[in-house]
């Protein structure tokens, strides 16, 4: 079943209340309040703005008022003058709370109590002699939607606005102490306004009240058309004072052949303090049009909201208090707070405009990588790969088939990144290839597994155009975890959502940089571009297991150097296994000698294979260099 809108609640019961066609007035009594106060800090009182709640800021709130006479009849018969008061005074009481949601809309709440009231003798029309004290009203539900691209939240400061609300009356109140319609009622209203930047919001309101039929003692209370024109200027802005001023009235729209035609109208005058500390205090007066039967003589009022101090609301009211001298750029932050004054910018970024340095389409604050474009498969603004101190690190982790070396077509584009930064990087001499796994196998087994699969990792990058001597590949199985995944057993279908996590991150390939430096000498003989080695001067080479060469780079422990250089007056070389011993060379012409004017060492003399590129351990060298 398909979920409906929030916004299509109210309107569903008001088509549920215009369904049943023209109704016929029923003897019983009404609601008698009109006066309903917005549950929302930044609306006026009875005039709503279209500036909704802050996104995710809740509201809290209460409101109270003292009205003479809110409710005297005007009987309809031959002597259209005659009057009842009803209701000579009340003191009511409203709770009230609200929340906004995206900056769009709001949901409000309003539970009104009526603490005391008194009233004439009603004894006349055939009831009890006076309205009960104390009682509960109807509880109200409310909601408010910014219309789309006349949502004035990126430019509170000025400009024109419009809103649709919408309400809901439920009957929890007691009709018979006129603080009930009985049945439940609502209606919607279209809002317009237009905020100046000296401070001065204009508001209109226009709408419907669609309330059930009733009469009393002649008077009947049926739909209700409602309007409201306000104003409310700032008298010291950077304090938070401000003056309300406004005109609101519910003309009838049910016609009845004797109805005297009341139009419960009021005219309202407030003072509003917005304070910084999330609380907003509104209190002032009104009197009533001498026709309409909700309208008093005379009404004093007090409205105090609170929301935290920390909430976009408040930050927003916080923003409509700043003067333009303070606030030159108008982007909502003064002073040291706003690091470029003159130029509007957002508050995460200390009140400067958001930079994309990379032009990656990530702004600089949210970019992993300001300094390097995400290009079309990065990550947070990130490419797949890219050096960052002694690693090339990678976004994506490589994939593999399960138990197996067999790299996933999925995880082709981080290689070819990889791939990338290596061709494109000469000075990265010698990168390690590390493979880890998690903890759900052998030792052995996860060890065997971790270096096949690097060694497919090495063997892709070699097909894509790195050079082989630039690279290792080793397994670590799971010696070096990140997690400890120890007690992540079985499939990952039975994992717990921990251990899927402390597994996955267990298994990876990590890219390491060993040595930074330039490409060797380019050989005689054409032998690929850095296998060319010179020794150290006295031409004798230490037994372990790899040696640096000054100034040029790694000789492996065993192998044949393609094309290897004495220096001028060396003349010995170290016997395999003799662990830095010394052996003359042959005369020129014995069997595996050196010219003496040369130096160089033939390929076809070579004692052993030539370097691997695997990770794997060397075999045992050979017990001496044949004749």
């Amino acid at each position: 079943m398909r979920k409906r809108p929030l916004l299509l609640a109210p309107l569903l019961a008001l088509s549920a209340l215009l369904a049943g066609g023209p109704a016929r007035a029923e003897e019983g009594r009404f609601d008698a309040q009109v006066f309903r106060p917005s549950a929302a800090p930044r609306d006026l009182v009875m005039v709503q703005k279209s500036e909704v709640i802050g996104n995710l800021s809740p509201t809290i709130g209460l409101y109270s008022d003292v009205a003479a006479d809110p409710l005297v009849l005007i009987l309809a018969g031959e002597d259209r003058k005659q009057a009842a008061n009803a209701i000579t005074g009340r003191l009511e009481l409203a709770l009230l709370a609200g929340i906004g949601f995206f900056d769009v809309l709001d949901v409000t709440m309003a539970m009104p109590l009526i603490l005391f009231q008194e009233g004439g003798n009603l004894r006349r029309f055939g009831t009890e002699g006076s309205v009960k004290s104390t009682t509960v009203g109807d509880l109200r539900l409310s909601t408010k939607v910014s219309l789309p691209y006349l949502n004035r939240k990126e430019q509170v400061k000025e400009g024109f606005g419009m809103a649709i609300a919408g309400n809901l009356n439920f009957p929890t109140g007691d009709q018979n102490a006129f603080a009930s319609d009985g049945a439940l009622s609502g209606g919607a209203t279209l809002i317009a306004d237009y905020r100046f930047n000296f401070g001065l919001l204009l508001a209109a309101n226009a709408g419907v009240w669609l309330r059930p039929d009733n009469q009393f003692a002649g008077v009947r209370v049926g739909d209700m058309a409602q309007f409201g024109v306000a104003a409310e200027q700032y008298v010291v802005q950077r304090w938070g004072l401000s003056v309300i001023g406004e005109v609101y009235g519910y003309p009838s729209i049910t016609s009845y052949p004797d109805d005297p035609g009341q139009i419960p109208a009021e005219a309202l005058l407030g003072l509003r303090w917005q304070t910084k500390h999330g609380i907003t205090i509104t209190f002032g007066g009104s009197f009533g049009a001498a026709c309409g039967f909700g309208a008093p003589s005379i009404r004093f009022f007090n409205v105090i909201t609170w929301q935290p101090k920390t909430s976009q609301e408040q930050e927003e009211i916080n923003r409509l208090q700043q003067r333009d001298d303070e606030d030159p750029d108008r982007d909502g932050l003064i002073g040291a707070a706003d690091r470029c004054p003159d130029v509007p910018g957002s508050p995460e970024n200390f009140g400067c405009p958001d930079l994309d340095t990379d032009g990656d389409g990530f702004i600089d604050r949210d970019d992993q990588c300001p300094d390097k474009p995400a290009g079309p498969h990065g990550k947070n603004g990130c490419p797949l790969a890219f050096v960052r101190g002694d690693e090339i690190v990678i976004t994506e982790q490589v994939h593999f088939a399960t138990d197996k070396d067999v790299i996933l077509e999925e995880s082709n584009p981080t290689l070819e990144a990889v791939a990338h930064v290596l061709i494109d990087n000469p000075d990265i001499r010698e990168v390690r290839i590390e493979g880890h796994t998690d903890v759900r196998a052998t030792d052995v087994y996860n060890m065997a597994l971790s270096q096949r699969r690097v060694a497919s990792v090495m063997a892709y990058l070699i097909a894509k155009g790195v050079d082989p001597s630039r690279l290792q590949a080793v397994g670590y199985g799971h010696t070096q975890p990140i997690y400890d995944d120890s007690g992540c057993l079985g499939p990952d279908e039975q994992l717990s959502p921990d251990c899927r996590f402390m597994t996955s991150k267990n298994r990876r390939v990590v890219f390491r940089i060993l040595r930074y430096g330039n490409a060797g000498p380019r050989p005689l003989t054409g032998a690929p571009e850095g296998t060319e080695q010179v020794l150290p001067s006295g031409g004798v080479l230490p037994q372990k297991s790899t040696t640096t060469l000054p100034n040029q780079g790694t000789l492996p422990s065993r192998g044949v150097l393609p094309q290897t250089v004495l220096p001028s007056g060396g003349s010995q070389l170290p016997p395999a296994g003799a662990g830095g011993s010394t052996k003359p060379l042959p005369n020129r012409g014995e069997a595996g000698g050196l010219p003496s004017n040369k130096g160089v060492l033939p390929r076809s003399g070579a004692p052993g294979p030539a370097p691997s590129s695997s990770s794997q351990p060397p075999a045992a060298p050979p017990a001496g260099p044949k004749p």
